[in-house]
């Protein structure tokens, strides 16, 4: 059982075996394997909304310090 990382980026040996990831175009980050993107921009797409969330009440906050 052998690991192996190619210098490429978009590809994992492993076992005599080629697994393809893919890239978030977000962060980066390799995603192994690519069928896990979609819950990868799933929690990209939560964060964005927490923080959405988080900045209106900052913003409310501000408001009524004015």
């Amino acid at each position: 059982m052998e690991l192996s990382i190619t210098t490429s980026e978009s590809a994992i040996n492993f076992d005599n075996y080629v697994f393809h990831a893919a890239l978030c175009h977000r962060c980066g980050t390799k995603i192994y394997p690519a069928s896990q993107m979609e819950a990868h921009l799933d929690r990209h797409q939560v964060k964005d909304m927490f923080l959405e969330g988080e900045l209106k009440k900052l913003q409310y906050s501000m408001g009524r310090m004015r």
